[in-house]
């Protein structure tokens, strides 16, 4: 059984500095006042977004100096997010070869199933009992505005902004990274199977009855169903690339 957890005042802060979005994105960059550390965090940003839309292709080469004239940033945030989106698996470094953007191996898609099934459903489940009535207000608006979506790439956004949100209501900073890699390597397999079958449409997405069940408080039924949701959006891959 899940025991409530009442954070400590350092813990508390840096969950607050988690909730601040940027399109639907965790805004790391006030964890760290030195401008350098906010230009890291800016070119991971846009270099992780690129790879998770294959802006980038798979394998394609990644050079530091002509990111870094793309992004108007120095080589050291640029060389900074590179090593960051390698332990993201986003990247590959080859020693003598040079930096890529990692391959796509369809394969690796039941792996990341079988770790977001089990730590999504656990994120939902501390959601429902460490998050607060405010946050579990917000969490059901982001579902409501979800619900109404109606293109493709407005509904991909609320999504992430969604579980993004479940992730910091959880309280773990040792869980909310590891959530978020998976579910940036679930993205891309996303977008590169949308890819080839002809950018599929995306059905309307109910959040509504997950942000429910965190909002009463009910961390098994949270858990329930936002561990269905993964394992539906598995199977749903899986039929894509039939």
């Amino acid at each position: 059984m899940l025991q409530d957890h009442q954070p400590s005042p350092r813990e508390f802060d840096g969950v607050k500095r988690m909730l601040h979005f940027e399109d639907g994105v965790p805004d790391q960059g006030s964890l760290n006042g030195g401008r350098a550390d906010r230009l890291s965090d800016r070119a991971y940003k846009r270099l992780r977004d690129g790879l998770i839309t294959l802006e980038f292709e798979p394998m394609e080469p990644l050079n530091e100096r002509a990111l870094s004239q793309r992004m108007n940033v120095g080589l050291a945030p640029i060389r900074e997010a590179l090593r960051r989106l390698e332990q993201e698996r986003l990247v590959t470094i080859y020693p003598r070869r040079g930096i890529f953007a990692a391959e796509i191996v369809i394969t690796d898609q039941q792996s990341i199933k079988e770790v977001r099934f089990e730590l999504e459903g656990l994120a939902a489940a501390l959601a429902a009992v460490r998050g607060t009535k405010e946050e579990a207000e917000a969490l059901m608006l982001i579902a409501e505005e979800l619900v109404l979506e109606t293109e493709s790439p407005a509904k991909i956004n609320g999504d992430a902004k969604f579980r993004r949100h479940i992730y910091a209501m959880a309280r773990n900073s040792f869980l909310q990274p590891v959530l978020e890699m998976h579910h940036n390597l679930a993205m891309r397999l996303w977008y590169f199977c949308r890819r080839q079958k002809s950018r599929t449409d995306i059905g309307p997405i109910d959040y509504r009855p997950i942000a429910k069940a965190i909002a009463d408080g009910d961390a098994e039924k949270s858990r329930f169903l936002l561990s269905k949701v993964v394992a539906d959006h598995s199977e749903l891959l899986r039929n894509m690339l039939v």
